[in-house]
């Protein structure tokens, strides 16, 4: 047996709100993907590669004989190092955006976006 709802405009309204919110923590940037592609995958607009080439870190480069496995590993490391520099950025401007939200301000700026947060 089926039951019928009656819902007025706002309570679906804040119902999808509700359902946004909880799935915002869950969104996949897909930036595992996206790196993988960059760094290993065969592209023909590869960024660090000759066109139509193998990823920087392709192991492709390796067994072609383009780069021996030491300068593999110092690819490797180069990207390490640009990547955990990038980390510390975003985590500046975390801190930064943190710090704005101790503005006694704040609540009455964001709360239409925030609701109850």
């Amino acid at each position: 047996m089926k039951k019928v709802v009656k819902l007025s405009e706002s309570d679906l309204a804040n119902i999808i709100k509700k359902v946004i919110k909880e799935n915002e923590g869950e969104v996949n940037l897909g930036m595992r993907e996206k790196l993988n592609k960059i760094f290993f995958g065969y592209d023909p607009t590869n960024m660090f590669s000759e066109e139509g080439d193998f990823g920087y870190l392709s192991q492709e480069h390796r067994l072609s004989k383009k780069i021996s496995p030491r300068q593999r590993i110092k690819r490797i490391n180069k990207v390490i190092n640009e990547l955990e520099s990038y980390i510390q950025d975003l985590k500046d401007v975390a801190y930064s955006e943190e710090a704005y939200t101790k503005n006694p301000e704040y609540g009455t700026v964001w709360k239409d976006i925030e609701g109850d947060m």
